[in-house]
């Protein structure tokens, strides 16, 4: 039962949908883990086809601490990630001078907590939802950093297309901030998504990136690459020079993996449709296909590829066993408003 139930008065709701993105460069590391400040930048693109719905509502009176606050799905979120919403709705409106409680309920279209940044998604509509209800003016850039404390990579969906994450050097946080390097129209690639579970995973990922940073002898590496691959991932995209983005994605993200086999206890993400598919791309680009995979913190394959390519390479990550569904996706907008009045300018 939602705290809308009972004796809960409804003030009012506004609604927002954000997308998911997918990092090129990985976010796999934090100086800060209360404001959820990277130890570097990172970068990505934002996907049209995976996206969240958040509803956000003002009630009164405040309920006790213990009411539920967050809904996914129509299912009463509670536990961790429950006090989680909680507590970043009582941030944003305290820190936009509102005194009543606020209701957060998502619907999602893709598998949440199945390493599809599901959380960047709910997170940034979450904000954006919050921040008009409370009748908060804030820059889009602002918006990025006060979703950031939500979900370190919510940060990058305020904004379409090719979204850098920049590390910023303020112990607050306020610089450390996403903009924009390429609009989702100004380059035609896209990516497929290949599904190869919708289970919730084991692990985390911000407890699996806690522990891989405390226990793995090759994190300190890791963080040691990340400015040179940020340098050479921003000139590939502003030169529209998709192998070389293919490249530095793929090195990056087998890096970023290393690390999790190296922790102890290891943390491993991968199965092995997850490793056929890794193949399979590699495949594609003996056929003469330009694509290349890159993975996040689960077990799920996204592949970028040219825009006219789409079909084909769908197709192919399809026909391996293992894989559930592949999505279609090509770069989308950034967070943005169904129902009240946005509060960027």
């Amino acid at each position: 039962m939602t705290p809308r139930s009972g004796d809960l008065e409804g003030l009012g709701k506004a609604v927002a949908r954000a997308r998911a993105n997918v990092a090129l460069v990985k976010y796999w590391g934090k100086r800060d883990a209360g404001l959820n400040l990277p130890i570097a930048g990172s970068i990505s693109l934002t996907l049209d086809r995976l996206s969240a719905v958040a509803t956000v509502s003002r009630i009164a009176p405040r309920p006790a601490r213990a009411a539920t606050r967050f809904c996914q799905d129509g299912v009463a979120v509670e536990g961790v990630a429950g006090e989680r919403m909680a507590a970043f709705l009582d941030r944003v409106a305290r820190e936009s001078g509102v005194e009543e409680a606020l209701l957060a309920e998502v619907q999602a279209n893709f598998p949440v907590g199945a390493g599809l940044a599901s959380s960047a998604a709910i997170y940034c509509a979450v904000a954006a939802a919050a921040l008009s209800i409370c009748g908060a003016k804030r820059s889009r850039s602002e918006l990025s950093a006060i979703a950031r404390v939500g979900s370190g990579s919510a940060a990058r969906s305020a904004f379409g297309g090719f979204v850098e994450w920049r590390r910023g050097q303020r112990p607050d946080g306020r610089d450390s901030t996403a903009v924009q390097l390429l609009r989702e129209s100004e380059w035609e690639v896209a990516m497929a998504v290949a599904i190869t579970s919708e289970e919730r995973k084991r692990v985390a990922s911000r407890d699996a990136m806690t522990h891989v940073s405390a226990t793995s002898p090759l994190f300190a590496g890791w963080a040691d690459s990340l400015d040179a691959d940020l340098d050479a991932m921003r000139a590939a995209i502003a030169a529209r020079d998709l192998g070389s983005v293919g490249r530095i994605a793929e090195e990056n993200c087998l890096r970023m993996h290393a690390t999790c086999l190296a922790a102890r206890p290891l943390v491993i993400f991968w199965s092995p449709t997850t490793l056929a598919l890794i193949e399979r791309v590699a495949g594609l680009r003996r056929e003469g296909v330009p694509a290349y995979f890159t993975i996040d913190a689960g077990p799920q394959v996204k592949v970028l590829c040219r825009g006219p390519d789409l079909e084909r390479v769908a197709a192919a990550l399809a026909a391996e066993p293992g894989v559930i569904r592949v999505l279609d996706a090509r770069p989308g907008p950034g967070v943005e408003m169904i129902e009240g009045e946005a509060p960027w300018s």
